[in-house]
């Protein structure tokens, strides 16, 4: 219910608001007047006699927005009077603190790091009883409730922080926003992968938990892997072993993952060794290291091998890659400096 902001047709991709941008006497009731009952139709209320602060920023996809925000104690909820507006969207909400959720005669303590899934048709309220972080999914009703097998008893009611899908998502959430989307048809598909873990979170249907875990878990499992490998790819010892027990799955799974990414982990842990080599040693800071100090950098251990395999993919040896170098040169294919 934090999260709840206008139509997506009026929405900008991206949009930030923060009360460090106004005066410290105007910040409350700008909030609660202007941002919170003319912008996301919310009643606000601040619970600290404090300086009151707040930031959000909304991300939208087809949709679906995404909100990442921080902020003083405050109460948030739909009144009587702001449902005339006809919104019937469904906010999935999950902040650092506990809080409580009080909506359709059901009043529930809600452990931090849970999620609680919410409805904008309905009047209720939460409460943030302490300085918070909150990420929380703006859904639209029609969209997730074909995908979910009970909605109305899915309501007003904690998803544990153990489920895998609420984990997988909150990782899946953090890589959208680390590398934001531009082209439309990948920001729809990432949008149903959203729609996936939150259906298998809140309890899909069985058609659609076959779907969904074949759709978004796998989505989200391969974004995640392919994350951790990005992170470690300067050690040598990196293997599809540790991937696999690093997220609780097994080393064929993960092979599953990369085969219908239409390649194989050891291809592409190779691809990303020698993009990066490739773009280290045709870099502008590339003069200050050695070939042998690239390669290993990248994760090789072997410098013959590395010279092997850089030739073979590129069609040139680091030396005269390195010389090749110089302005609005990006590489073999124009991608090979990503």
């Amino acid at each position: 219910m934090a999260a709840k902001t206008a139509p997506p047709d009026m929405m900008p991709a991206s949009f930030r608001f923060s009360t460090d941008d106004l005066p410290p006497a105007e910040r409350t009731t700008a909030w609660r007047e202007l941002y919170g009952r003319s912008v996301l139709r919310l009643e606000i209320e601040a619970l600290t006699q404090q300086a009151f602060s707040s930031e959000i920023t909304i991300n939208s996809l087809p949709g679906l927005d995404i909100v990442r925000g921080r902020s003083s104690p405050f109460r948030v909820g739909r009144t009587r009077e702001l449902l005339t507006d006809g919104d019937d969207g469904l906010i999935l909400q999950l902040t650092n603190v506990e809080g409580r959720a009080s909506q359709l005669g059901r009043d529930i303590a809600v452990a931090a790091n849970d999620a609680v899934l919410l409805s904008n048709a309905d009047v209720g309220s939460f409460t943030f009883p302490a300085a918070c972080t909150v990420l929380a999914l703006r859904l639209r009703r029609a969209a997730l409730a074909p995908l979910v097998r009970d909605l109305d008893a899915a309501l007003v009611r904690p998803v544990p922080r153990q489920y895998e899908a609420l984990r997988l998502l909150t990782r899946y959430l953090g890589m959208l926003e680390e590398a934001p989307l531009t082209e439309s048809s990948l920001q729809r598909l990432a949008s149903t992968h959203v729609y996936d873990l939150v259906a298998l979170a809140l309890g899909a249907t069985g058609d659609a938990s076959e779907l969904a875990r074949g759709r978004g878990i796998r989505a989200a499992r391969l974004h995640a892997v392919k994350a951790y490998i990005a992170e470690n790819l300067h050690r040598p010892e990196l293997s599809l072993g540790e991937i696999a027990t690093g997220h609780g799955i097994s080393a064929r799974s993960v092979q599953a993952l990369f085969e219908a990414d239409g390649t194989t982990f050891s291809r592409f842990v190779l691809e990303e060794r020698l993009l990066r080599a490739y773009r280290r040693l045709t870099g502008p800071l590339s003069a200050g290291r050695s070939i042998t100090a690239v390669a290993f950098e990248a994760g090789f251990n072997d410098l013959s091998y590395f010279n092997r395999t850089f030739r073979r993919r590129f069609g040139l040896t680091p030396s005269e890659a390195r010389a090749a170098r110089g302005p609005g040169n990006e590489g073999p294919g124009g991608g090979a400096t990503r």
